[in-house]
C-alpha cells in the first residue's frame, strides 16, 4: 500500500515539474518569443533585427536574438562575429562585452545574454565584423524594475498541495475502513 502512495506522489512530483521547468529556465529561449526592438535597421554594410527576452528589458538577465543580413541582396549572415556591451544610465556601468554566438541548427540567428544590474535608459553596443566588414549598431533600451510573481508557479504549487491533501486523506478513510 505504501508503495502506490509513494508512486502516486512521485507521479505527481515529476508532471508538477515538468509543467514547472519553463518558469526557471537556465538559458531563455528566443525562438520566436523575442520582441523585435530594431526591425530592417541599415548600419554599415549590414541590416540589423534585434530581438529582447523579456519584451520588456528588466533588471537582470536579457537575452538578445540577432538576425543580420547584408544590406546590399538578401544574403544572410552566418559566419559573422558579433560584441554585445551595454553601458548603463549611471557612468561606469557598463554589462559585457558577450560575444554573440549562433548555433549549426539556426545559423542565422546569433544569440547572448547579458545582465542589466540597474533601471535606467542603457545604451547596447552590437559591434559586427564579417566577410562584408566592420559596423557598430547602438540600440537605446529603458530597463525597468523586475517584479511580481508568476501565476502559473502559485497555481502549480496549489495543485500539487490539494492532490498531497487529498491523497492523504484518502489513506486515512482507508485506514479507518480496514480496523
Amino acid at each position: 500500500m505504501a508503495t502506490k502512495i509513494w508512486t502516486l506522489l512521485s507521479i505527481i512530483l515529476l508532471i508538477s515539474i515538468a509543467a514547472a521547468s519553463p518558469i526557471w529556465p537556465n538559458q531563455a529561449s528566443a525562438n520566436g518569443a523575442t520582441r523585435v526592438i530594431v526591425d530592417d535597421v541599415q548600419e554599415g554594410p549590414y541590416l540589423f533585427r534585434v530581438g529582447v527576452l523579456p519584451g520588456s528589458p528588466k533588471v537582470g538577465n536579457l537575452h538578445l536574438s540577432v538576425l543580420i543580413q547584408a544590406a546590399e541582396g538578401d544574403e544572410i549572415i552566418t559566419d559573422g562575429r558579433i560584441t554585445v556591451r551595454a553601458t548603463g544610465p549611471q557612468p561606469g556601468m557598463i554589462a559585457g562585452p558577450v560575444e554573440a554566438t549562433n548555433e549549426p541548427l539556426n545559423p542565422q540567428v546569433f544569440s547572448a545574454d547579458i545582465t542589466m544590474t540597474d533601471l535606467g535608459t542603457w545604451s547596447m553596443t552590437l559591434e559586427t565584423v564579417s566577410t562584408l566588414g566592420a559596423a557598430t549598431l547602438v540600440v537605446p533600451l529603458q530597463v525597468t524594475e523586475s517584479g511580481g510573481f508568476n501565476l502559473l508557479f502559485v497555481i502549480i504549487i496549489a495543485v500539487v498541495v490539494v492532490c498531497i491533501i487529498a491523497i492523504g486523506w484518502s489513506q486515512i478513510q482507508q485506514r479507518r475502513r480496514s480496523t
